[in-house]
């Protein structure tokens, strides 16, 4: 009696920094679940640990990633660990390593010559991935990339994945999301008209053994020199111990570099923008706010059509923003969701080289000696799509008020009494300002780190590094 499922290969994406048990339990559930719908038959599952060039805070080397994926597999009978992206010397957008794994895919089912391979690579490239996942579905193996559901849920972080990219990834293959406490993927995807359109390749997996193991947490313990032992396979703990990984000097590793997808915006055309974070208690970025910011850099249409401008996606059609994610682009003050804020009433906990800045800045001895003994306490504001940033003590307090991505002349009364030309933008997660007068390399770059802001000013080579904690009374 033939078997007429679907054969279908899991990817699991990631950094894997260190894999835990909770990854490979991700892979059994979601196979159990696609395998009780009686459609499908996973036959592989494949770990694709990311490379070296993602930048993400505390990423270790991807040599030792690969070799811990491979100890937590090696007993595995259908869970294999892939090197190919790991190894890469630049990082890879999602949707590439999709690509590449299905295009594997193809060329062990198309083998007969170079030719044919080549013939169905473009064939498939050339196709409007809009359309159903005809070409790869029941005819053949189909490549379904395996996450949790809190990835499904960062395709709402603007600049994080191309709009493209999502309608291929979940258009064209599917999509299997396991649930993790806190995270509601059905509603998500409720919400928005295009995951919503492919509902169908998306398979929520409910997870009801709520144990929410994180390579975060995991390190922190590592750190600590507390057990880690069956949170991680037990060759992954000793790999570690022999290997002294993780350590607090691995954490601050990429510490000060811009995750590798908002620098590839950055550097890509003006249809990519990073919009800054708003916070639940009162700073939010509202669609007249983000129209301000897109609009120094692209013309904010009607119907908010972004087009794919990087080159792996000259043949990818327009998508639509608004039907990706309406809940971001309505009229009026509708909110948009977005990570940590740097609103609220800060206290300096930490000050390093002020001394050396105001030198560079050509501020007084008298002067200097008062600032070095004040205690500062900033208080960040947000009123529609303007910022205000007071800075106050005992002695003196200076008021800077400004819209992200709109040049203004300032006044740096209280501080050195210069007049300078400004431009504030957002690189990343970092609020950066751009101070051009009488003073090389002059400005400074707010972020949040740690329920922490930080704040860097600097000047002709000179840095001064403060760190602020949150007011008690908030």
């Amino acid at each position: 009696m033939s078997d007429n499922r679907t054969k279908v290969v899991l990817l699991a994406c990631g950094s894997f920094n260190p894999i835990t048990n909770m990854h490979l339990r991700m892979f059994e559930v979601a196979r159990d679940h696609l395998e009780d719908t009686g459609q499908y038959m996973v036959v592989k599952g494949i770990i694709s640990p990311v490379c070296d060039g993602y930048k993400k805070k505390g990423l270790i080397e991807a040599c030792h990633r690969l070799e811990m994926a491979r100890l937590a597999t090696e007993d595995s009978g259908w869970i294999t660990v892939d090197s190919w992206e790991g190894i890469q010397p630049e990082w890879l957008e999602t949707a590439k390593v999709v690509r590449h794994h299905y295009e594997e895919l193809l060329a062990m089912e198309n083998n007969d010559d170079v030719d044919t391979v080549k013939y169905v690579k473009k064939r498939r490239i050339e196709e409007n991935f809009e359309g159903s996942a005809s070409h790869n579905g029941r005819d053949g193996v189909r490549l379904m990339l395996l996450c949790g559901a809190d990835v499904l849920e960062s395709f709402g972080i603007p600049n994080l994945w191309k709009p493209e990219d999502i309608v291929e990834i979940v258009g064209s293959h599917g999509l299997v999301c396991v649930t993790r406490s806190g995270n509601d993927p059905h509603k998500f995807i409720h919400e928005s008209d295009v995951l919503w359109k492919y509902r169908k390749n998306i398979h929520i997996v409910h997870e009801w053994v709520t144990n929410d193991i994180s390579a975060t947490h995991v390190r922190r313990a590592l750190r600590r020199c507390r057990s880690v032992r069956y949170l991680l396979p037990d060759g992954v703990v000793r790999y570690i111990k022999e290997h002294g990984l993780y350590s607090a000097e691995s954490e601050q590793k990429n510490a000060d570099v811009i995750l590798a997808p908002f620098q590839r915006y950055s550097r890509a055309s003006s249809s990519h923008v990073w919009l800054p974070p708003s916070t639940s208690q009162g700073c939010q970025v509202t669609v007249s706010n983000m129209r301000s910011h897109l609009s120094h850099t692209q013309s904010f249409s009607q119907n908010t059509t972004v087009s794919a401008s990087s080159p792996d996606s000259a043949a990818a059609p327009q998508v639509d923003h608004h039907a990706l994610f309406p809940h971001i682009s309505g009229e009026g003050q509708q909110v948009i969701n977005m990570p940590a804020s740097l609103c609220g009433t800060w206290d300096m906990i930490s000050n390093v080289n002020l001394e050396g800045y105001m030198i560079a800045l050509g501020i007084s001895p008298f002067i200097r000696k008062i600032a070095l003994r004040l205690k500062l306490r900033k208080v960040i504001e947000q009123q529609g799509d303007q910022y205000i940033i007071k800075t106050t003590s005992n002695f003196r307090n200076y008021t800077v008020s400004f819209r992200v991505g709109q040049e203004f002349q300032e006044f740096t009364q209280g501080l050195d009494n210069k007049h300078v030309k400004s431009l504030v933008t957002w690189e990343g997660n970092k609020l950066v300002c751009e101070q051009i007068g009488e003073k090389k390399n002059r400005g400074w770059a707010h972020w949040i780190e740690d329920d922490k802001l930080h704040l860097e000013l600097y000047c002709e080579g000179e840095v001064c590094k403060q760190v602020f904690k949150k007011n008690a009374n908030e």
